[in-house]
């Protein structure tokens, strides 16, 4: 050992010493070859990022050609193009816009010296775009010359004033490419120039076209002229340039004279000097381009580096890497070369202590109390076993010695064993403990504990084995009590929890959870919980407080926690109504918790549908009966007035008529809505059935004077509030209510007399034309007797017979041609009762339906009597029919049933109808209008313009006559707006085929006016009021006796 440590202390590096100066060698060699290729890479971009820009010049050079030789076009197709025309065209091409660098375009005309004046004389006088012309015009410079080529046309003037009447004969360069142009008729480009109207960067070439007349007559094409653009260089590359095309690229570009056939042109000139600064001993990139006949070089320089920072790092950094590796890779030989020479000296001393560790393991080995075995660990056969692991499994050690662990190890635990094995020998773990089944020799399962660790060599392993299966037995009967208990708590249909003594809550079933919200997670302890469930602070101080007094009381007596109610705060902020009960047990006390919710539900539930209405949730009849109860009595306490109101919405049963139920629900949802924003909130609102509610407003005064007027204030409210349109499934409704307001002050009033006195109002609310309130009027009690006598009498003069037609005769030109059947009823006490007073009420109670049956089955007896007498055989007669009745679905069988009952003709039989007949089901009335029609039958429109009549349902209808109502009638004479309605009327039947016939004619000048204006059908007092029977037939008789007619 102190050989190594003292002489042989540094023989170990020198592998590595020689491994680090081969890598060092290979390193710089490897940054060397790196450099090279990046310096290509970024040669190769700034190649591509010149030819780019080439290409792109070549590009705009084309484009800027074919803009001149646009212009070409237009003075070939017209050699006589004036100075405006040239200017329009150039102004429309948008030059300056889309070709950058153009600094005019021009049109260069020829001139042979001849005619010098004479063209110098035709400029100045062109005034087609200035008044003045050009007096100062003179070709330049001034000189007698063979020919002239002067730029005659500019655009654009401003800025290049200088250039017109330039002759280019004193430019040589501009003046060889023009004759060559001439010469040849090719697109030729100028050599650079200098640009007059220029300061800095003034080189500039021309490309020009040569213009030919085809038109002058001469056998070949006379030359007129040159079309040019003149460009600078510097702004056609700035243009390139801010297009990305010089990023990072210094440009330098001469003109290397012309490449046409004989060219002697050699000399270079320049373009545009040197862009912008070049990286120091860079290598340049040639380009040469063709510019029509002359060869242009541009030459490349790069300004910045093509390569990203990192890749310019590249070399040095594969250089350092691969010195460092090296430094590396000879650090690991030498220590691999020491490691391995203190490994055999070690080895010699490990040699001696395994012999003398042997000798303890094999006494240690026998003598064990827990079973102990070594194995091999590549097959897993035993070598060596202790009677201790022998009595374990069941086996003798010399059975064993033949067995593998694999053979007794049971199904289930052996892949885990094997894997722990595995990742042992792999030097992963230094051992590995774990519980193992084995197979008994005698069958059954023995649970172990075992250990495994290395062995003495790398090809075998200790086995250290305990046996465990009473424990295992103890802790499966446990496990399988605590799982029954577990999954009987959690199944509990209450809310479980077990909360320590420290306040940590240990347990929570799944019911608990649902119930509050609250996991283990988010809540671990009872102060997060009270907090959590009761966010208010003082709330929480006080219910805490009564719970610990609560769990205080039941540790001194049994240690039950009773129940008590709590509204708490669950997880996700909905308040919830459970009981909270508990007891205490060791370790804590286990609460309960029970969710109200549905109890409370089923309790608001049963309150709302005892008390309120569904549809509106206002009360209903029972709690309004209550509240007016306590309304009254604390009138009466109180000495204060209040008021009734009862409402009516109008027109509702129309609504769900016409438009269905569901409409009628939302319209009456959003009233009770209405009618609580317009009352306080003391007061009530209540909905009494159907389209009926009921506001009691308390407190109103001092008096039923005051009481009064402040109710009035309300119902005017509430009146407006109703009016506004509701929105019925997307559509507009206006609707109104009627209201009847009595004023009560608690003395000597009972809840059914100020609901009688309401209902009186309201009755007389909706008579006076609905959309108004009415307060109760004593009177009108005596007006709803006398009516409902009014409708007992009715029904019993109807029994009795007391009903009779009276008739009306109609006039047609002198004749009376039939009558209007009219209802009268004799009174036995009373004496005749007024139509105007029993028919609107029996509209009201029904009565109109066996009363309009009743005159139908007179009407008919009467026609058919009628028939036996010649005189009187040809008469109609016409009967009104209400609304009501001809809605009735077996209306046209009754109407064919009094007919053939009475054998009257049909044909002779008018039914008079309302326009109220159109408010509703239009199609039901066509279809029964056609079907008596079939039967002959006659139809009359009665009382037509007073009503809601609609030219397009009257078309349809099929009439017989229009009957002129006796409003119109009556002020005929006097009011101009009555008579153009009359004449309206008869002009409308006249129009559509049919009869009119004017009712309540009373003067002999209506009758005339009516006359003049073609309706020659009338009635009315002026001939005869309706008359029984018997005086109607006189009349027949008398007037219609031949020599008798009417004038």
């Amino acid at each position: 050992m102190s050989s190594f440590t003292y002489s042989g202390s540094y023989r170990h590096w020198l592998p590595g010493i020689g491994v680090a100066t081969l890598g060092i060698a290979l390193s710089l060699w490897l940054a060397w070859q790196q450099s090279q290729a990046v310096a290509q890479v970024g040669q190769a971009r700034f190649v591509q990022e010149a030819r780019s820009f080439a290409d792109a010049l070549g590009q705009r050079i084309e484009g800027h050609t074919e803009v001149v030789n646009g212009l070409r076009g237009l003075f070939t197709a017209n050699p006589h193009l004036t100075r405006a025309e040239f200017e329009r065209a150039a102004s429309d091409l948008e030059v300056g816009q889309r070709y950058a660098g153009v600094r005019n375009l021009s049109f260069t005309r020829w001139v042979p010296g001849s005619e010098r004046a004479a063209y110098e004389a035709r400029v100045r006088a062109d005034r087609s775009i200035s008044a003045n012309g050009y007096p100062d015009f003179a070709i330049r410079p001034p000189g007698e010359r063979a020919e002239y080529f002067v730029a005659e046309y500019l655009w654009p003037m401003s800025g290049n004033e200088s250039v017109l009447g330039l002759d280019i004969s004193a430019q040589p360069t501009n003046l060889a490419a023009m004759q060559y142009s001439r010469d040849s008729g090719h697109t030729v480009a100028s050599a650079p120039f200098d640009l007059l109207q220029e300061e800095t960067h003034r080189p500039g070439f021309v490309i020009r076209v040569p213009v030919f007349d085809y038109t002058a007559g001469t056998p070949e094409p006379r030359f007129v002229g040159a079309v040019a653009s003149t460009i600078r260089v510097y702004d056609l590359v700035q243009a390139l340039g801010s297009q990305g095309l010089l990023n990072g690229i210094s440009i330098a570009m001469a003109d290397h004279g012309s490449v046409r056939a004989g060219s002697t042109d050699a000399t270079v000139r320049t373009l545009l000097t040197q862009s912008s600064a070049a990286l120091p001993d860079s290598q340049p990139f040639v380009r040469d381009l063709l510019v029509h006949d002359r060869r242009w070089r541009l030459t490349f320089r790069p300004a910045r580096s093509f390569l990203s920072a990192s890749e310019a790092r590249l070399p040095i950094l594969a250089g350092a890497g691969g010195v460092l590796v090296s430094l590396l890779l000879a650090s690991t030989v030498g220590l691999l070369v020491r490691q391995r020479t203190m490994a055999l000296v070690r080895a010699q001393a490990s040699d001696d202590a395994r012999r003398e560790s042997d000798e303890r393991f094999r006494a240690l080995f026998n003598q064990a109390s827990v079973g102990v075995a070594m194995l091999d660990s590549t097959t897993g056969r035993f070598l060596r076993v202790n009677q201790r692991y022998a009595d374990i499994v069941g086996y003798t050690p010399g059975e064993m010695l033949t067995m593998s662990f694999q053979s007794i190890t049971h199904p289930g635990d052996l892949a885990a064993d094997v894997q722990q094995l595995e990742r042992l020998k792999a030097g992963e773990i230094p051992e590995y403990r774990l519980e193992k089944r084995y197979l008994h020799k005698e069958g059954r399962v023995v649970w172990t504990d075992l250990t495994v660790s290395p062995g003495a060599t790398p090809d075998n392993h200790i086995a250290v084995v305990q046996d465990i299966t009473s424990r295992k037995l103890m802790e499966d009967t446990l496990r399988t009590n605590e799982h029954r208990l577990r999954g009987i708590l959690e199944r509990l249909p209450m809310g479980l929890c077990l909360v320590h003594p420290d306040g940590r809550i240990g347990f929570r079933n799944q019911r608990y959870v649902e119930i509050c919200g609250y996991t283990e997670a988010e809540v671990p302890d009872v102060d997060l919980w009270w907090q959590r469930a009761f966010p208010n602070v003082a709330e929480r101080e006080g219910v805490r407080d009564s719970w610990r007094a609560a769990v205080k009381r039941a540790a001194g007596v049994d240690g039950v926690i009773p129940g008590a109610e709590y509204l708490i705060t669950c997880r996700d902020g909905t308040k919830r109504p459970v009981e909270v009960s508990g007891v205490q047990v060791e370790g804590g006390h286990l609460v309960t918790m029970q969710d109200l919710s549905q109890r409370k539900a089923a309790e608001e539930e049963i309150n709302n549908l005892a008390y309120y209405d569904p549809l509106t949730s206002l009360p209903n009849r029972r709690l309004l009966m209550d509240r007016l109860q306590q309304a009254l009595a604390a009138s009466t306490r109180h000495h204060r007035s209040g008021a009734l109101l009862l409402l009516d919405l109008d027109n509702f049963k129309t609504l769900n008529e016409t438009r269905g139920h569901d409409s009628g629900d939302h319209l009456l949802l959003q009233v009770a809505q209405r009618l609580r924003e317009c009352v306080h909130e003391d007061d009530t609102v209540a909905r009494q059935g159907g389209d009926e509610f009921v506001v009691v407003l308390e407190d109103l005064g001092d008096n039923p004077e005051e009481a009064a007027a402040r109710s009035e204030e309300v119902g005017q409210r509430i009146l407006a509030a109703l009016r506004a349109p509701y929105m019925l499934h997307g559509t507009a409704h206006h609707s109104s209510l009627s209201m009847g307001v009595t004023v009560f002050s608690g003395t000597r009033e009972t809840v059914d007399e100020l609901l009688k006195r309401a209902d009186l109002a309201l009755y007389q609310a909706k008579s006076a034309g609905r959309d108004t309130l009415r307060y109760y009027d004593p009177k009108m009690q005596a007006a709803v007797s006398a009516r409902a006598t009014l409708e007992r009498d009715m029904r019993i003069g109807l029994a009795l017979g007391q009903f009779e037609l009276y008739y009306q005769p109609q006039i047609d030109r002198g004749r009376i041609t039939g009558a209007e059947a009219l209802l009268r009823w004799r009174h036995p006490r009373d004496g005749f009762v007024s139509p105007a007073h029993f028919i609107p009420l029996a509209e009201e109670t029904g009565l109109i339906l066996p009363l309009g049956e009743w005159v139908l089955k007179a009407a008919c007896q009467r026609l058919a009597s009628w028939a036996a007498h010649p005189e009187l055989a040809a008469l109609s007669l016409a009967v009104n029919v209400s609304p009501r009745q001809f809605h009735q679905c077996d209306f046209v069988a009754q109407v064919l049933a009094a007919l053939a009952s009475s054998g009257a003709p049909g044909h002779q039989l008018k039914l008079e109808m309302t326009e109220g007949l159109l408010l509703q089901d239009v199609e039901d009335t066509i279809e029964k209008m056609g079907q008596l029609k079939g039967y002959g039958l006659g139809f009359s429109l009665d009382d037509f313009g007073t009503g809601y009549s609609s030219l397009a349902y009257l078309k349809r209808l099929p009439l017989d006559q229009l009957k002129i109502d006796q409003s119109f009638v009556r002020d005929v004479l006097t009011d101009p707006n009555d008579a153009a309605i009359a004449r309206t009327v008869v002009a409308l039947g006249t129009s559509l085929g049919l009869r009119v016939i004017a009712e309540g004619v009373e003067t002999e000048a209506q009758r005339e006016f009516l006359e003049r204006h073609q309706c020659h059908a009338w009635q009315g007092y002026l001939f005869s009021p309706p008359v029984p029977a018997a005086e109607f037939e006189a009349l027949v008789r008398t007037t219609n006796a031949p020599g008798s007619q009417l004038a």
